[in-house]
């Protein structure tokens, strides 16, 4: 008792004034990128190359350049830190990799106080919260301890049900543990704290541009707490290959025949000995409405005259075959008169009807399909060795897996094709070749502008040109861009494509001298070279 006592005093003591004095100050943390370059080894030295132009070419020449790549000025000055309002952060493999700096001050920490400091990614109409920061004091912590210990205490004496557990834990813990935290430390100490913050983040649709804020509140014992002031928001502009797509329309040649067969396949059900179509029984209602709606489609489209339609019905071998004959030949009769009720005499006209007695072909096809029917040599042999179908149906009832296939195979055998024979409006010739935009081309170029480069590379592989290469070089494939991009014309981008893929291949000369070409033939690309680090790359030389 005297511990708790105890306890409940320094609170009193310590937690006093904890939001009053934070909010007079506005303390908050501060938050700025984390410098990219770092200093090179001091037993080499480092020869950073500049890029010049004379009359015709470009060329490089040795800088100066201190360890972050800026020229040395020979003035002397104090040390000012400037934090830039972005920063250009390169998509690799899909992802990209933003990091940053918090720095907490001394006034934000405190032994009777906890500091939580949670960035907040913006995409789009996003904003995800990423993992917290908690800095908590030692005397904080202390008073966390005993209420979970006496919550824990409470839990194991009266074991309460899960309800009860639940007002038991508001009740005796006021300050929880914090939860999947990056970082979660005890100080005792009020000293600076600056923690690296790396995390990263995959690229889909066509954001270019990721913005980070700090959102975060300092909570003391005494009950006060301190909301941080919101922090300038860091700004990651996104530099991916997708500056280098060609948006050139690709055609293809596409023959068009003046004659075209449309075919489909429905099953009705029928009862037994019974010709009349019924809609209410099995499917028969979806059926009829898929048979009736491709059928409008087909007659009152305007690009082609339906010739004919061939209705053929077909029945299983279950019966003696004179009967099944005379059932497929009176239902297609019956559903052909249901047709021409639905969509006039224009039908009846052209409504050709053909019937199959027993559909012995289909039954092969079906069961050689069937991975459920252990004898199929034994079954098909019957099949192909007994010419008469009634008795070629009697042998089959004798074997053990005519259950099975009067059940799931004889079903699928009483169906109703049509086919459809169009004839193309106003076409004189058999055949005319017309040029067509390539619909699947834009689909891959549109599916890698929303970086789902993997389902692009299935399209645009056969491709193999320009597109293909910067699909490849965001999937990681250096290798085989670069081949691609060997065969394809000099232009400035596919030059500076190849210089890309030689820096990463660790193919230093070739890539440089890519690069220079690329600058020849448009010179805004030194411009984006400078920003991109795997060109700089070609341009520093360690000896």
């Amino acid at each position: 008792m005297k511990y708790v006592t105890y306890i409940i005093i320094l609170v009193l003591f310590a937690g006093c004034s904890i939001s009053s004095r934070l909010e007079r100050k506005q303390s908050r943390a501060i938050v700025e990128y984390k410098q990219t370059q770092q200093e090179p080894e001091k037993t080499k030295q480092t020869s950073y190359y500049g890029i010049k132009k004379d009359s015709t070419t470009y060329y490089i020449i040795p800088t100066t350049k201190d360890e972050n790549g800026q020229d040395i000025m020979t003035m002397q000055i104090d040390e000012v830190v400037v934090v830039a309002k972005s920063r250009t952060i390169a998509e690799r493999n899909g992802k990209v990799y933003i990091d940053f700096v918090i720095t907490l001050p001394k006034e934000l920490q405190g032994n009777c106080q906890s500091v939580s400091v949670i960035p907040y990614l913006h995409k789009q109409n996003e904003k995800i919260p990423l993992q917290e920061l908690s800095i908590r004091g030692g005397l904080f912590t202390r008073v966390q301890d005993r209420n979970y210990w006496q919550f824990n205490q409470y839990v194991k004496v009266f074991r309460p049900d899960a309800t009860a557990e639940q007002r038991a834990f508001e009740r005796f813990i006021k300050y929880p543990y914090p939860e999947g935290t990056r970082l979660d430390s005890i100080v005792d100490s009020k000293e600076r704290i600056s923690y690296y913050y790396t995390q990263e983040m995959p690229t889909v649709g066509k954001e270019k541009k990721l913005l980070i804020t700090l959102h975060g509140a300092v909570r003391g014992l005494d009950g006060s707490s301190y909301n941080l002031p919101p922090l300038d928001t860091l700004e990651y502009n996104i530099s991916s290959m997708l500056s280098f797509v060609d948006t050139t329309k690709r055609y293809v040649t596409k023959v068009i025949e003046k004659y075209s067969v449309v075919n489909d396949k429905n099953y009705l059900s029928f009862k037994v000995n019974d010709i009349r179509i019924i809609d209410t029984l099995s499917d028969n209602h979806a059926q009829l409405a898929k048979i009736e709606g491709l059928m409008g489609r087909l007659i009152n489209q305007q690009e082609f005259y339906v010739d004919s339609i061939i209705l053929t019905a077909s029945a299983s071998p279950d019966g003696g075959f004179e009967r099944n004959n005379a059932l497929a030949k009176a239902r297609a009769f019956s559903l052909k008169k249901h047709l021409t009720e639905r969509f006039g005499n224009n039908v009846d006209s052209i409504l050709k009807v053909r019937w199959i007695a027993e559909d012995w072909e289909e039954l092969q096809r079906l069961i050689k399909s069937d991975n459920d029917l252990k004898d199929k040599d034994g079954i098909l042999n019957i099949i192909n060795s007994i010419e008469n179908f009634d008795k070629r149906e009697a042998a089959l009832k004798a074997m053990t897996e005519y259950k099975y296939i009067k059940e799931k195979l004889y079903p699928r055998l009483r169906s109703v094709s049509f086919k459809y024979d169009l004839r193309r409006v106003g076409m004189i010739k058999d055949t005319i070749h017309t040029t067509v935009p390539d619909t699947l081309y834009a689909q891959g170029v549109e599916l890698l502008n929303e970086r789902r480069y993997n389902e692009a590379a299935v399209i645009l592989a056969e491709y193999a040109d320009q597109n293909t290469a910067v699909c490849f070089l965001s999937l990681g494939k250096d290798s085989e861009a670069y081949q691609i991009l060997l065969s394809l014309p000099e232009t400035a981008f596919v030059n500076y494509l190849r210089a890309i893929a030689c820096s990463r291949l660790d193919m230093i000369e070739a890539g440089r001298e890519w690069f220079l070409k690329a600058c020849d033939q448009n010179e805004t690309l030194q411009y984006r070279g400078k920003l991109d680090p795997e060109i700089n790359r070609l341009l520093i030389i360690n000896e």
